[in-house]
C-alpha cells in the first residue's frame, strides 16, 4: 500500500477582478406595473403599523423573495438608504414551509428608510408606467443600461431605476415579520430576539415586561418561562427570530436496549498511562471505580444536589470507556489508535437536563481547557432541530471551533420513539462545524435507531458513520459494576474521537485536514457525492490504516492553506503523465471552519469557500473535475438553489468525484501556438480556493482549509514515485507520512533530559 503524503510548497492569491454588471432581468422575464404598484401599497401597510407603534426600536419588515436567492438578487435599491446598504440591516432568513422552499428575509430599518423606498419605488411605477407602456422587459432594460435608450424622467437615475426593476423582479411581496413557532406549549422557552439595534432590557420596558427577571444566553437569546413567553408573544410576537422549548430536554445519547446486562470486569487490565494524547469529554458523571481509572482526569461540574445516585454515573464512564480502551472491549473494532487519556468533565446527570445550564457549562469548559484539540459529546435532545435555525448550542459548538483550534465529535442523537420513522437530528447534532456521527449495523445499512438530517433544510448532517451496535451486536462498554453490552450513537462518535486525535497528535494533521481526512475516507469513489439523509457521507473504515494508506494504484495528498484574497491556487500541481496524457481518475474532499451567524437564520455560515480542482488548460484554467464553473470570467446562468445542491453553495464541506468507470481514458493535455514554430504545454492540475462573503466585512480572510486529494490510475499502475520526483521538479516539498516514524518523534516529545553535571 501507498503511503498518504502531504503536499505543501507556495500558494498565490488573487483578488476578483470581476466588477459587478448591470442591473438585468433573466431572460424572457419581465416586470409590469401591476406588480411594482401591490409592493408599494405593500410597503405603505408595513408603514402605517409601525407607526400605531410607540416603541423604541427600529421597524422590522420581512421581504418573501420568489425563489431560494443568490445574494446578489438580494435587494439592491429597496432598503439601500443615506449611506446604508441593504445587506447591512438583515437580521434574519428563513425559508417557507411548503414542497418549493423560498427565502424569507428580515430587515431592521429605520421609519425614513421605509418611506424613501416607497417614493423611490412609486417613481420606478411612474416610469414603468410613462414610458415604458406598463411594462419593462429584460430586453428593455438591457438596452437602458447599455445606454441604448434614455430615461425621460430626473426622479430617479437609470443605474436607481434598474436596481428598483431588478428588485421588484425578485421580490414577492412585503410584510410584517411572524412568529413561526407553536405558542401554544406552555413550558419554558429559549427564545431568540431580532436584533433591533435596542438592548434587552429596553425591549421589555418597550412591551410592558420590565418588571420580569430572565435568564440570559447572550445578548440577543434569552430564558423565558411559559408566562413570560405568551406575554411576549401576546405583546410582540413580530420580535420573536426564533425559539425552542425547555423540556429539561438534553440527556444522554443511550438508544434503550434489551442487552444490557453487566458481567465481570476483573479480567480487565491496562498499562499505566504515559504521554498519550488527551481527549475532552463532556458528559454524564464519570466513576471512578474502574480498571481504567488512572486514565482519567475526572472534573464534576454538575451541582451535587442534583446527583440522583449510580445511575448518573453510567454514561460518561461508558463513553469514555470506549476513547481510552476501545478495543481492548471489543477486538474485533480494533482500530490501531492505541489507547487515549481522557479529561471527563461531568456535567449531566442521567435523564433530562436543562440546555440553557449546558451551554453555559460547556463553553467555560471548552475555553479553560484550550490545550484539548479534540471533544466527544454524546449529549443531545429527543426533539427535533428547526427547519430555520440552529439551535443555541449547536451555535455554541460552531463558535467556539470558528474561533479556537478545537473540534467537537458529536453522536447524532437516537430516535427511542418508534411511532415516528427517523426524525431529523437534535440538538446539538445540528452544529455544522463539528463532526456528527450517526450509527450503522454490520451490513453497513443504518441503525434502527436513526435519526436524519439535513439541518436547516440544507446543510448536511449526519457528517458519517460508524457501528454503535444493535440488539444482535452490541458494543461491549465498561461502567462501575462491569462489563456491559450497550447500542446506541453514542458508542459510534467516541470510534470517530479516537481516529480524529490520531490524525491531529500523532500524525500532525490539522484539524481541517484531519475533518477532511475522515470524510474522505467514508466516501469511496461514489461519484455520487450527495449525503444521505441516515448515513452522511458513508462508514468510516474501522483500521486507521484504511485511511492513512492508499491501494498501489492510488496518489493520496493532503494540502492546506488560509484564504488571504478571494482566490487562493496553485496552479502547478505534478500530476504523472503517461504518453503525454494523464492516465487517473480523480477525487478531492475540502473543510473549513467558517464563522456562523445564528441570527441570520438558514443563512448561517458566512463564507462559502467554492473548489475547483483538474487538469490547467489552453486558456490557463482549472478543468474542474465536477465541472464547476462557479467564479469563472464568462456568465454562466446558475440559479441558487442548483449552485447549493450541485456543488454544496455555501456548506463548509465539499466532496467532488470523478468516480471509477470501466471505460476510463486517460486525460489528454492541453496546448497553446505561441508561435508558429512554438507550442505551450499545460501539463499540470490546478487546485483553486474561491471565496465568497454573505455579510458585510470579511469573515474568511485569514481562515484554515484543508484539502484530500486522490489520483487513481486507470490501468492500476503504481506512480508515486513519479509524482514524488516530479513535485521535488516543480518546487514542491513532499512528506511521506510514516506512521511509525510519527509515534517515536510523538513520544520523544515529551520525553525526560537529563543534563551532565
Amino acid at each position: 500500500m501507498n503511503r498518504i503524503l502531504k503536499l505543501s510548497g507556495s500558494f498565490s492569491y488573487k483578488s476578483n477582478a470581476a466588477s459587478p454588471g448591470a442591473p438585468e432581468l433573466p431572460h424572457g422575464k419581465t416586470v409590469d406595473s401591476t406588480k411594482v404598484r401591490r409592493l408599494v401599497e405593500e410597503l405603505k401597510d408595513v408603514l402605517a403599523f409601525w407607526e400605531k407603534q410607540t416603541l423604541g426600536f427600529k421597524p422590522l419588515v420581512s421581504i418573501h423573495y420568489i425563489d431560494v436567492i443568490a445574494k446578489s438578487n438580494r435587494v439592491g435599491s429597496v432598503f439601500s438608504s443615506r449611506g446604508t446598504s441593504s445587506n447591512q440591516t438583515i437580521v434574519g432568513a428563513r425559508f417557507t414551509d411548503d414542497q418549493r422552499p423560498r427565502h424569507v428575509i428580515t430587515h431592521c430599518i429605520t421609519m425614513d428608510c421605509i418611506r424613501d423606498s416607497i417614493a423611490n419605488l412609486e417613481y420606478c411605477l411612474e416610469i414603468i408606467s410613462d414610458e415604458f407602456n406598463g411594462s419593462i422587459s429584460h430586453e428593455k432594460l438591457k438596452m437602458l443600461t447599455s445606454n441604448k435608450i434614455t430615461l425621460k424622467s430626473t426622479e430617479l437615475s437609470k443605474s436607481t431605476f434598474a436596481r428598483l426593476v431588478k428588485d421588484s423582479f425578485y421580490v414577492d411581496r412585503f410584510d410584517i415579520p411572524t412568529y413561526e413557532g407553536r405558542p401554544e406549549i406552555k413550558t419554558s422557552h429559549i427564545v431568540t430576539l431580532y436584533d433591533t439595534g435596542a438592548s434587552f432590557e429596553e425591549i421589555l420596558r418597550s412591551v410592558d415586561l420590565s418588571n420580569r427577571v430572565f435568564d440570559r444566553l447572550d445578548d440577543h437569546t434569552w430564558l423565558l418561562n411559559p408566562n413570560q413567553f405568551a406575554d411576549l408573544y401576546r405583546k410582540a410576537p413580530y420580535l420573536i427570530s426564533m425559539s425552542l422549548t425547555d423540556l429539561k430536554e438534553m440527556d444522554p445519547i443511550q438508544y434503550t436496549s434489551s442487552v444490557s446486562e453487566n458481567s465481570g470486569i476483573g479480567c480487565m487490565t491496562i498499562p499505566k498511562p504515559t504521554n498519550e494524547p488527551v481527549i475532552g469529554v463532556i458528559d454524564t458523571l464519570f466513576s471512578k471505580e474502574v480498571y481504567f481509572s488512572d486514565w482519567v482526569e475526572y472534573h464534576e461540574i454538575l451541582d451535587p444536589v442534583l446527583i440522583d445516585g449510580d445511575d448518573d454515573y453510567v454514561h460518561g464512564t461508558e463513553v469514555t470507556s470506549l476513547i481510552v480502551d476501545g478495543p481492548s472491549l471489543n477486538p474485533h473494532l480494533q482500530d490501531g489508535c492505541g489507547r487515549f487519556r481522557v479529561r471527563h468533565f461531568g456535567v449531566a446527570k442521567h435523564g433530562k437536563n436543562s440546555s440553557v445550564t449546558l451551554i453555559k457549562n460547556i463553553r467555560d469548559i471548552v475555553l479553560a481547557n484550550k490545550d484539548i484539540k479534540v471533544w466527544n459529546i454524546s449529549l443531545g435532545s429527543e426533539m427535533e432541530t428547526s427547519f430555520n435555525s440552529i439551535s443555541p448550542e449547536a451555535a455554541m459548538l460552531d463558535r467556539i471551533q470558528y474561533e479556537n483550534d478545537v473540534i467537537f465529535v458529536i453522536a447524532g442523537t437516537n430516535n427511542n420513539d418508534r411511532r415516528i420513522d427517523a426524525p431529523r437530528v437534535g440538538s446539538p447534532a445540528d452544529s455544522i462545524n463539528s463532526i456528527v456521527v450517526n450509527s450503522v449495523l454490520y451490513s453497513g445499512s443504518p441503525a434502527p435507531y436513526s435519526r436524519r438530517g439535513p439541518v436547516l433544510c440544507f446543510f448536511n448532517k449526519p457528517d458519517v458513520c460508524a457501528y454503535g451496535g444493535d440488539d444482535l451486536d452490541p458494543i461491549t462498554v465498561c461502567e462501575k459494576r462491569g462489563l456491559r453490552k450497550n447500542t446506541g450513537t453514542s458508542f459510534a462518535a467516541p470510534w470517530i474521537t479516537r481516529k480524529l486525535a490520531y490524525l491531529i497528535h500523532i500524525l500532525k494533521f490539522s484539524r481541517e485536514v484531519a475533518k477532511a481526512l475522515i470524510i474522505d475516507a467514508s466516501c469511496g469513489w461514489d461519484t455520487d457525492t450527495r449525503m444521505q439523509p441516515l448515513l452522511g457521507f458513508g462508514r468510516v473504515p474501522t483500521h486507521i490504516n484504511d485511511i492513512i494508506k492508499t491501494q498501489d494504484d492510488e496518489i493520496k495528498f493532503t494540502m492546506q492553506s488560509t484564504v488571504e484574497s478571494y482566490e487562493t491556487y496553485a496552479y502547478t500541481i505534478p500530476v504523472p503523465l503517461h504518453k503525454e496524457k494523464f492516465p487517473f481518475i480523480a477525487k478531492a474532499t475540502l473543510c473549513y471552519f467558517p464563522k456562523c451567524s445564528r441570527n441570520q437564520g438558514v443563512d448561517y455560515t458566512d463564507t462559502e469557500l467554492d473548489i475547483h480542482f483538474g487538469r490547467m488548460d489552453s486558456n490557463g484554467k482549472i478543468k474542474s473535475i465536477d465541472n464547476n464553473m462557479q467564479g469563472d470570467s464568462e456568465f454562466v446562468l446558475l440559479y441558487e438553489a442548483n449552485a447549493r445542491r450541485e456543488y454544496r453553495k455555501w456548506d463548509n464541506v465539499k466532496h467532488i468525484s470523478e468516480g471509477t468507470k470501466d471505460n476510463a481514458r486517460a486525460k489528454k493535455t492541453y496546448t497553446k501556438k505561441i508561435t508558429p514554430e512554438q507550442t505551450q504545454v499545460f501539463d499540470t492540475w490546478g487546485l483553486s480556493i474561491k471565496k465568497k462573503e454573505r455579510l458585510e466585512g470579511d469573515a474568511g480572510k485569514g481562515l484554515h482549509f484543508g484539502v484530500v486529494i486522490t489520483l487513481k490510475e486507470i490501468e492500476g499502475k503504481n506512480r508515486i514515485q513519479e509524482f514524488i520526483q516530479r513535485c521535488k521538479a516543480g518546487y514542491w516539498f513532499t512528506e511521506e507520512v510514516d506512521v511509525q516514524t510519527m509515534i517515536e518523534n510523538y513520544l520523544a516529545e515529551d520525553a525526560e533530559i537529563e543534563f551532565d553535571e
